[in-house]
């Protein structure tokens, strides 16, 4: 015969008493497990139908850029459905997480617009991790009134297994956006900056279109 003890105020007082940390971690797991579940099943529009803006910064509040950038999507490519912003811990190379954060997001075709420091900008185009854009500014694709396009200039290096250098090009990789003051209305500081597209964005067209439109906007407005 089974003998149990009769559930009363006191056993159940004792009950959590001893065993609350297991009911704590009960609700934690349910949230986790929820979240998971949410983020494997929720549907994400596939990569030819938007566009995320990857932006190294210490002081930008990625919500405040989504909205300021939210006219700009509706009006240049509507048809994207998200366009968003993900904010990157800066810290430069010698920083071993913020090295490996920016590695991995760009090696994993993660981001298609990048907005970096220039120093990290040079560093990672001249492995070839963004695409050329002279061509796209000579036919006019991309426009602006005051850049400084040399700085934009990067010398792409490819090398060898024994690391010997193969060849090197000059390309214009990126746009400086010391004149694309618009930036600061969001808080995104423009000084020494430059934007630029990562050739693994698979959306390099919407990408283009969008840039030039995001340069016309900021370059017009003062912060």
């Amino acid at each position: 015969m089974k003998l149990s003890a009769p559930l009363t105020k006191e056993t159940l007082r004792n009950h959590f008493r001893y065993n609350w940390w297991k009911h704590v971690l009960i609700v934690i797991l349910s949230f986790f497990l929820w979240d998971m579940f949410y983020i494997q099943t929720a549907y994400h529009p596939p990569e030819n139908k938007r566009i995320d803006i990857y932006v190294q910064s210490a002081i930008t509040d990625p919500e405040a850029l989504d909205a300021y950038l939210y006219p700009l999507w509706q009006e240049s490519v509507p048809d994207m459905e998200l366009v968003s912003s993900t904010v990157l811990i800066p810290g430069g190379a010698q920083d071993y997480y913020s090295n490996i954060q920016l590695t991995t997001y760009i090696v994993t075709g993660q981001g298609d617009i990048y907005m970096l420091p220039a120093s990290e900008f040079k560093r990672f185009a001249a492995q070839g991790s963004f695409v050329a854009l002279e061509d796209y500014k000579d036919s006019g694709q991309i426009a602006a009134q005051n850049l400084d396009w040399d700085r934009g200039y990067v010398t792409y290096i490819e090398t060898d297994y024994d690391e010997k250098i193969v060849s090197s090009e000059l390309h214009l990789y990126g746009i400086p956006c010391d004149s694309l003051t618009g930036f600061q209305k969001a808080g995104v500081p423009t000084d020494n900056m430059v934007l630029s597209v990562a050739v693994n964005s698979g959306n390099e067209e919407n990408c283009i279109r969008f840039l030039n439109a995001l340069i016309q906007y900021t370059e017009r407005q003062v912060p």
